[in-house]
């Protein structure tokens, strides 16, 4: 399993502990459940932005900072890079607000997670329940909880 470089920033303990629950679950699962992207560029982050006219919340710019884009446990969370972001209301979940920005999906069974595009405040939507008032670490905590459980 490759491990980008942890960066020192809000998520770093959080980061630290989901590679290392990852390492005891490939023993288990296989190398190949667990896939992390190097970092992306603040560039690249700033054009998103920029094209999109969003600001990207600063707790995901924090794992994007440790990944762009991420596959933990065989689909059990699922991280975008921003070129993947889902925007189009077309290609959203039926039950994900139009002006929520899709950035990833946890557990496999359709639970999106989300951001305001005004208001930069993550949520995920489990089929039609969202779950608001979140930052990402919120959502590290779900994937770090599920891991513990499967070891």
């Amino acid at each position: 399993m490759y491990i980008p470089e942890i960066p020192n920033n809000n998520l770093t303990e959080r980061i630290e502990t989901i590679i290392e629950l990852s390492r005891q679950r490939i023993e288990d699962i296989g190398e190949r459940a667990f896939k992390f992207d190097d970092h992306i560029s603040e560039d690249e982050i700033k054009a998103w932005e920029s094209e999109h006219g969003i600001k990207i919340p600063e707790s995901y710019k924090d794992w994007l900072r440790f990944s762009k884009s991420s596959e933990i446990d065989r689909g059990s969370a699922i991280f975008y890079e921003p070129k993947d972001f889902i925007t189009d209301n077309d290609k959203k979940a039926c039950d994900v607000p139009d002006e929520c920005v899709v950035i990833g999906e946890l557990g496999g069974w359709g639970v999106s997670v989300c951001f305001y595009a005004e208001t930069d405040e993550i949520m995920y939507v489990d089929h039609g329940e969202i779950c608001r008032n979140l930052d990402f670490g919120d959502i590290l905590d779900w994937v770090i909880e599920t891991l513990e459980d499967r070891i």
